[in-house]
This record gives structure tokens, C-alpha cells and sequence, in this order.
């Protein structure tokens, strides 16, 4: 899995928090553009997935963190060639 630089990840959070804590309309578009930067940087597709994610990243178990195709033996994705060692 490909981990985001933590303190990006940091700044992508605080901005999205921010913006939510907000309520006002004139920063609905700021706030989706924020949703989405850390969806990018979580690899999920909404909002909530991508801050269930960021506590997972900083999980200190490694059960708890998501699986990923590297977690998952024989899965790649279309296109993909599977490495071998």
C-alpha cells in the first residue's frame, strides 16, 4: 500500500475539518475540493472512507489498517502484472 506523507496527510485533514466545521455555503466547493484531496491521498471514494482511513493509518496495530492487493494473494488489478520474488 501506498502510504501518503504524513504531514500532507495532516494538512489535507485540518483543511477538511476546517472547512466542514465551517457550515457556510460559500465554502461548499473549497470543502468537495478538500473531500477529494483526501480521497486521492487515501485511495478511497468518499469523505467518511477517507477519515476511517486516516485513523487506520495511524493506527498503532497493523491487524487494524486496511487490506490492500498486496494483502491479498494472487489478486491484481486489470493490467497489472503480479511481482514475483
Amino acid at each position: 500500500m501506498i502510504v501518503p506523507n504524513p504531514a500532507v496527510l495532516q494538512q489535507a485533514v485540518d483543511r477538511y475539518l476546517t472547512l466542514a466545521a465551517d457550515g457556510d455555503m460559500a465554502v461548499a466547493v473549497p470543502l468537495q475540493n478538500a473531500a477529494y484531496t483526501l480521497c486521492v491521498l487515501t485511495g478511497t471514494r468518499t469523505a467518511e472512507e477517507a477519515m476511517a482511513a486516516v485513523r487506520l493509518l495511524h493506527s498503532p496495530s497493523p491487524s487494524r489498517r486496511p487490506r490492500t492487493f498486496a494483502d491479498s494473494p494472487g489478486e491484481t488489478a486489470p493490467g497489472e502484472r503480479e511481482l514475483v520474488s
